[in-house]
């Protein structure tokens, strides 16, 4: 019976934020840096890859859904993103399949960008830069529902202002009776912070789904996600992905399709597991003049 509430009352939060119209502070938005794809598993599989068995942090995205398999794990990626940005992440997962408790940072470089006096001429140089530390606590509720929060601590900074703020993630997985079949709801980007040049620096909730179905044909892995994100500031979006695992896990194939946003489509990658050890590439591709991106990752599982 609670498992039936808990369900209904999910999917009604769904409704609402998919039936929303778009806020009236969009645009004026920060802490975007949160929604960049955090590692190259991520990338590949159009900025989702919650189902991925190898994916151990999909808390950032999903914070119930790194506790369903038993392991423990580090890594780091390095991601060159849009003009000459780039993204560096490390994580920590450890999960008995009964909890998990996982800590991230992540951050976000902009590079040296031009610094003008009001008649266009350049004084200097100034770096922007944002900044999160983030902590995961999950538990399982039942033997097939799993629900998690992600506490964590961002910081912003331009030229001579910052923005500090505080903000967390809410996430239920559910292993429905459907054998290989999870389906993952979770809220994002609830938060508060200070304020920056005398405006507050707002944080933009979304709200994020995936259902995944997972196969084994031939001693080959094979897995489908079908995702769609609704955020306070912008329209529905949706995204479709798949990994494939060879050769008894030894290397995975991963494709990934993004489905109304503005410039991004098509991604791609792969990954190498060998013993302990895994290195994963992931690129995604931009349209409207935009360069495509791309993401590598290391891993070590204990």
């Amino acid at each position: 019976m609670h498992k039936v509430a808990l369900i209904l009352s999910l999917i009604m939060l769904f409704s609402v934020f998919l039936n929303a119209d778009i806020h009236h502070n969009a645009g004026k938005y920060g802490y975007q840096f949160l929604d960049i794809s955090t590692n190259p598993i991520s990338l590949s599989q159009a900025g989702r890859g919650i189902s991925s068995s190898s994916e151990l942090a999909s808390f950032l995205r999903q914070p119930a859904s790194s506790t369903i398999e038993a392991h423990k794990s580090i890594g780091a990626s390095h991601i060159i993103w849009l003009a000459d940005t780039s993204c560096d992440n490390l994580y920590y997962s450890w999960s008995n399949r009964k909890s998990h408790f996982g800590l991230a940072f992540r951050s976000l470089d902009y590079g040296d960008l031009e610094l003008r006096d009001d008649n266009g001429m350049l004084i200097g140089y100034y770096s922007p830069l944002d900044i999160d530390l983030l902590g995961n606590y999950a538990k399982r509720l039942t033997p097939s529902i799993y629900a998690g929060v992600n506490v964590g601590i961002a910081y912003e900074k331009l030229d001579t202002d910052s923005s500090l703020g505080l903000h967390t993630d809410l996430g239920v997985t559910w292993l429905t009776p459907i054998a290989g079949t999870q389906f993952n709801l979770s809220v994002r980007n609830l938060g508060i912070s200070s304020a920056m040049d005398e405006e507050r620096t707002l944080f933009a909730p979304s709200l994020e789904m995936d259902l995944s179905k997972s196969i084994n044909y031939q001693n080959t892995d094979i897995t489908f996600e079908l995702s769609g994100i609704k955020a306070v500031d912008e329209n529905w979006k949706a995204a479709v992905s798949s990994e494939i695992e060879l050769f008894q896990r030894l290397l995975a194939l991963r494709i990934g399709y993004k489905i109304n946003y503005d410039a991004e489509n098509l991604t791609a990658g792969l990954g190498l597991n060998w013993k302990n050890l895994s290195i994963d590439y992931g690129w995604g591709s931009f349209s409207d003049h935009l360069n495509n991106v791309h993401s590598f990752g290391l891993s070590y599982h204990f």
